[in-house]
């Protein structure tokens, strides 16, 4: 059942007027979740009707509703900058609905338009952004990673024009358990001071963590922050497992909820390389692979920035706190990505030397230039991991393949210490290493024909992925040429 969001009732002050999304000339389904609609209990083809894409373009409730779609307020570090007020400039909530485990979701349609945060821009969204988040989200969710879902993309019938040219114009609905962010926070402390924080962080608490609202108040906001630092040092060591560049994890993009938001100038690595970055306009490798981590905690220390007086009235007595709590993060994600890298490489019991052991052979993919994906997806090969031949993995080295024969000895002497039989430990390993991502240049060239008005590609790509531990077929494997590398990603603004 579609409700008007929760964020409306209790955030009043953090949002502007209600907004009024026109209706876009000519609006159709192009990609419409259907498991996903099932599981949030909406019809199929009422979503298809007249109705249902008035709701999906525009917002309109199917009953009448006192409150219309609101542009959500927050600010925001961009690239270390702080932007006291940003908010949704081309996105508006639209509803709340509950899936089948009774889990309250925000339903957003992002590119419906200007709202007083567009800051000049049109507030447009365009054909090839709204697919590639599509495809990647979803992509995401099949990976077992925390992420914003998306329901449906819609051409809507313009044309936009963008710094390329002119392009079709397109919405994309997507769900997320909340589209609070540290931004949010930030907001709150630079316009209304602590006790605007303290809104935002009830809030946050009945929509995310109602079992914190039974401690006492000083209490619960510090468990609020140890529980979203527990949650992001999960999911950035989820990130690095799979070769996943955010690309803009400016702390406006960082969700309480602890789910990957904002699919814009994202990319998985091809080749491995921990300073691999896509974003066209991070000139610096701000937000490089390896850099996600640290880029991580700094998000968290704006967040506690915010909270911390929360916690205690001594100053100096609730900055400790905040402290341990940060103080946690390293220990939390090295945890996480350490039982992550573990597990791909089959290894379930503990040694002291496995960290060397994982640095030692991603230095060697790195001077290798081999890629991440088709790597630990060949360790996990019957060939290899209950055969034994290691020499498939050397083939996939295109240089130093002399180097990867040390990481074999080393990886086969650790494996001395493993209990669990080859075939046991291969089919583990199998479903935890992806055979096929959502590769950049599959994408490009997916979003190219749609451009051109043949979707065929995206579906097969996107029906393709959502099975990522399966096999699947070679072709989707196959690492870019030259030619076909996509050296930048864009945000599509």
């Amino acid at each position: 059942m579609l409700t008007t969001p929760l964020y409306t009732r209790h955030l009043s002050d953090f949002f502007h007027k209600p907004i009024t999304p026109l209706p876009p000339p000519a609006p159709q389904i192009i990609a419409l979740n259907e498991t996903l609609a099932h599981d949030l209990g909406l019809d199929v083809a009422w979503l298809h009707s007249p109705a249902g894409i008035a709701f999906l373009s525009q917002g309109l409730l199917p009953t009448p509703s006192p409150q219309s779609p609101v542009a959500t307020a927050y600010a925001g570090h961009q690239f270390g900058q702080f932007v006291p007020s940003l908010g949704d400039g081309r996105a508006a909530l639209i509803a709340d609905c509950q899936d089948q485990n009774g889990t309250m979701m925000e339903l957003q349609i992002k590119g419906s338009g200007r709202t007083p945060f567009s800051r000049g821009g049109d507030g447009k969204n365009t054909l090839g952004p709204a697919l590639r988040e599509y495809i990647v989200s979803e992509a995401m969710h099949a990976l077992n990673i925390p992420t914003t879902r998306a329901l449906a993309v819609l051409t809507t019938g313009e044309t936009i024009e963008r710094n390329s040219g002119p392009v079709p114009g397109a919405l994309i609905v997507r769900v997320a358990r909340s589209h609070i962010r540290v931004g949010s926070f930030q907001y709150a402390a630079a316009h209304g001071g602590l006790e605007r924080v303290r809104d935002v962080a009830d809030f946050t608490i009945q929509r995310l963590f109602p079992h914190l609202a039974e401690e006492d108040g000083p209490t619960r906001y510090y468990n609020l922050l140890k529980l979203v630092i527990q949650k992001h040092a999960a999911l950035t060591a989820r990130w690095m497992e799979v070769g996943f560049i955010h690309g803009v994890m400016n702390t406006d993009n960082c969700a309480l909820s602890g789910e990957t938001l904002d699919y814009g100038p994202c990319a998985f690595m091809d080749r491995f390389d921990p300073m691999k970055h896509f974003s066209f306009i991070d000139k610096d490798g701000r937000y490089a692979y390896g850099r996600q981590p640290a880029l991580a905690l700094w998000n968290l220390s704006r967040l506690a920035e915010c909270l911390f007086p929360l916690f205690d009235e001594d100053e100096h007595r609730a900055i400790e706190q905040a402290q341990e709590a940060l103080h946690e993060f390293d220990h939390l994600f090295h945890h996480n990505w350490l039982s992550g890298f573990r597990r791909k490489l089959g290894l379930e019991k503990q040694d002291e030397h496995d960290i060397r052991l994982l640095e030692h052979l991603l230095e060697t993919m790195h001077t290798g230039q081999a890629d991440f994906t088709n790597i630990f997806r060949m360790l996990s090969s019957t060939s290899v991991a209950v055969e034994g031949h290691y020499h498939d993995v050397r083939d996939l080295f295109p240089t130093n393949k002399g180097h990867f024969d040390l990481c074999r000895t080393e990886l086969l002497h650790r494996l001395t210490l493993e209990e669990r039989s080859p075939k046991a430990r291969q089919e583990a390993m199998q479903a935890t290493n992806p055979r096929i991502i959502p590769r950049n240049h599959q994408i490009e060239n997916a979003l190219s024909q749609a451009l051109k008005g043949d979707y065929q590609p995206f579906h097969r790509l996107h029906e393709a992925l959502k099975t990522p531990f399966a096999e699947a077929d070679d072709a989707l494997t196959v690492t870019p040429s030259p030619e076909e590398e996509v050296r930048y990603t864009f945000c599509g603004t």
